[in-house]
């Protein structure tokens, strides 16, 4: 399996671009507790019609730690490296994100070892792997993660990964759930570092009526000349740091107005692809699903807020 990812490269790895350009997130299967406990699985169809509809990337979610006893469990390894697979096939880059390890946002300092541990892991499996595949260290540092604490723990375990990924690209984002302001704080420990930013601003409007919400916000509109200004405000920042940027995860609810939610999503795609940020939309089948898993069909209006002028 793992003869499929190696490759010989052109140039030297580290004059290699960041590749992230069209991305989406396989959301709500594998960073569940367990695949299928939140709706999805993940099926190879899915990857062969994300290639299909021009996507370069796709960014992987998995809950690693709920996996960990000492070790990976070998079937989550088989599982990640199958999808990988079915992703190779298609030409697909993967992002390999540790997604909601919600003890370490609690209490960093006593998580800090199991953090590394799965890291030191993860970096010996997948040292084979050529630059389709891409580190994303952790998920939206919260609550007693601050950015800060989470540079410093970036920083430690960099070193153990170069050992054996000297080439690898790796994505780093900040506290407040990885906003764009927290973008100001982290810095690029090596050239082969990007930082990574998430966005549903305003809140309020992108979280509408959440089915998984006790009190979700009502519905709402978006695009008055107020909104577009923060909008062109907040990507402008985001594209003015020297490193590559990603622009992590967005997305709007899926019981949102369809011609408001597709306004919204195509004025960040756009914003973003004219600060030259890569973007990775949130998500596939779930809660803010592109794609309707009933007719394997582009959710209505979704294709042209995301594909359009590609």
């Amino acid at each position: 399996m793992r003869a499929i990812f190696l490759c010989l490269l052109v140039a030297p790895a580290w004059a290699q671009p960041f590749p992230v350009q069209r991305c989406v997130n396989l959301d709500q299967a594998l960073e569940a507790p367990r695949e299928g406990d939140w709706g999805y699985r993940i099926e190879r169809g899915d990857i062969a019609w994300i290639a299909d509809q021009g996507f370069n990337t796709i960014r992987l979610p998995v809950r690693f730690n709920a996996h960990w006893d000492g070790a990976l469990s070998p079937q989550i390894l088989a599982r990640v490296d199958e999808v990988i697979s079915w992703a190779a096939a298609e030409d697909l880059s993967v992002i390999l994100d540790l997604h909601h390890f919600e003890a370490l946002m609690r209490d960093p300092p006593g998580q800090a070892e199991k953090f590394a541990a799965i890291w030191t892991e993860l970096a010996t499996h997948y040292a084979g792997y050529d630059d389709r595949l891409i580190f994303e260290l952790l998920n939206e540092p919260s609550e007693a993660l601050a950015t800060d604490e989470a540079m410093r723990l970036f920083e430690a375990v960099l070193p153990t990964i170069r050992a054996s990924n000297p080439d690898r690209w790796v994505i780093i984002e900040g506290g407040d759930w990885a906003s764009v302001e927290a973008l100001a704080d982290l810095h690029q420990p090596d050239a082969r570092t990007a930082l990574s930013f998430h966005y549903y601003v305003p809140w309020e409007f992108t979280h509408q009526m959440a089915p998984w919400m006790d009190a979700p916000p009502p519905p709402g509109r978006w695009g008055d000349k107020d909104d577009r200004e923060i909008l062109r405000r907040d990507m402008a920042l985001a594209g003015s740091y020297d490193a590559p940027v990603l622009l992590g995860e967005f997305g709007v609810t899926t019981p949102t107005d369809p011609s408001q939610r597709a306004r919204w999503t195509k004025a960040v795609r756009e914003e973003a692809d004219a600060h030259g940020i890569g973007w990775c939309h949130w998500g596939l089948a779930g809660n803010f699903a592109i794609l309707d898993k009933t007719t394997q069909t582009w959710v209505p209006r979704m294709k042209d807020a995301l594909i359009s002028g590609h």
